[in-house]
């Protein structure tokens, strides 16, 4: 396999200069625009579908289709002054390549099309049709997988480069929620809480939280913002504010912040009462359900507060729903919005699981293996899909915090895993349908 490095290096400066932060849909376009030009520069077949959402990339020919699922889009960079770079002008600085987007999903994306283009250019028959899926709304609420996977064909198997390494055959389900609560203020001259709010996206653990009180005071907490797949490896700055309120009259936004406080400072929030299960489901480790509160915003007379929840396999949305009416119920709430993605669960046992396993092992010297998804990913959208990459063993996972980046060395690693999965799936003639 012969790719440039320094190709590597200016294609994904290029896109994450790029500022596509999922609800900027003109910048989004212009990234799925940068992505599908990339892919006529090295002579790939090329087009935008789905009401210009999807990008779609395709080398080799065959009844059979190899399916590799990506997005340009980006979280917005939280807290800008706790960058060493700017997050949307990339920046290469002790052998990582820094910016919103390097390692979720941008860098992946730029590694998948490089080794495309070194298959094209190794002088082998493609036997099986190779598509790269490139969404633009995964940060938010897919409304591109949604219009794709209804109007367009769907590949056989594949994967998407947005998780862990080696191999993502189960993944946690994921679900947004939204609990609206009456706040009534309380008829006292003593400082009250009339305004509270906290986090920016459902996926991002809030690294802020702040309570106006009645007597024109603004009390702010600071946390550390992460993925909310692994919430402990951050501070939620909700949890923080109960502590500094001495003094404050209780009123409905205190009692919902202490509601928010009691529930779910333990993020498996054993006081819900969802029964509990076991961490493990037909020999494969599915680990426990994770709730964490991201976001609390003051609307007149109401609180709304989003929970996001990380589920495991064994548990069910409906489960769900029911242990969020009983609390709502018990506080004068309501469930005001819910948004889900099924939890994800492929047989290690699937063909072409085979051949990403040999593609991973011989080019870390790494044994394979098969892991749990913490995250949300297009593994979600389509049968028969895992997560394989990007992070290597070793690798901090920073996506959605401040001063994300990638390895130079670890982009070029991910170039050349995909690189031989292609080549090992693409390029032979055996099936791996099921």
């Amino acid at each position: 396999m012969t790719v440039e490095r320094d190709m590597m290096i200016r294609d994904l400066k290029g896109l994450i200069d790029i500022p596509s932060i999922s609800s900027d849909k003109v910048a989004v376009e212009e990234a799925l625009d940068y992505v599908l030009k990339l892919g006529e520069q090295m002579g790939m077949r090329c087009e935008k579908v789905a009401d210009g959402q999807v990008g779609i990339i395709e080398i080799g020919q065959g009844d059979e289709t190899f399916g590799i699922l990506t997005h340009v889009d980006v979280v917005n960079a939280g807290r800008e002054e706790l960058w060493k770079s700017p997050p949307f002008a990339c920046e290469v600085r002790d052998g990582n390549l820094y910016g919103r987007g390097a390692i979720d999903d941008k860098g992946p994306t730029v590694a998948v099309l490089h080794a495309m283009g070194a298959a094209m250019e190794n002088g082998k028959p493609f036997h099986k049709t190779v598509r790269l899926v490139v969404g633009t709304q995964e940060e938010t609420e897919w409304t591109d997988m949604d219009c794709y996977t209804k109007h367009y064909p769907l590949p056989d198997y594949g994967f998407t480069p947005d998780g862990d390494f080696p191999i993502g055959n189960v993944e946690k389900g994921c679900m947004d929620v939204t609990l609206r609560f009456p706040v009534a203020l309380v008829d006292e001259a003593s400082p009250q809480i009339v305004g509270l709010e906290a986090g920016t996206a459902f996926n991002i653990v809030p690294d802020s939280c702040s309570v106006l009180l009645s007597d024109g005071r603004v009390i702010v907490t600071e946390g550390k913002a992460v993925h909310t797949c692994a919430p402990e490896k951050g501070e939620n700055a909700i949890f923080q504010m109960p502590g500094l309120l001495e003094g404050v009259t209780p009123n409905g936004f205190s009692q919902v912040l202490e509601m928010v406080t009691e529930f779910f400072s333990d993020c498996t929030a054993p006081k819900l009462g969802l029964r509990t299960k076991e961490e493990y489901f037909a020999g494969e480790f599915i680990h426990r359900t994770v709730f964490t509160p991201v976001l609390i915003t003051t609307s007149g007379s109401f609180v709304e507060v989003g929970i996001n929840v990380r589920f495991a396999y064994t548990t069910t949305e409906d489960e769900l729903l029911d242990v969020f009416n009983r609390l709502c119920q018990e506080y004068g709430g309501e469930v005001a919005g819910i948004t889900s993605l099924p939890a994800v669960f492929v047989s290690r046992n699937t063909p072409f699981l085979e051949v990403l396993s040999a593609a991973y092992e011989e080019s870390t010297g790494f044994p394979p293996d098969f892991v749990l998804g913490y995250g949300g990913s297009y593994a979600k959208a389509m049968p028969g899909i895992v997560s394989f990459g990007p992070i290597l063993p070793g690798m901090k996972d920073c996506c959605h915090e401040e001063n994300e980046y990638i390895p130079l060395k670890a982009l070029e690693k991910n170039c050349e895993i995909y690189y031989r999965a292609i080549e090992g799936i693409a390029q032979c003639e055996k099936s791996f349908r099921r």
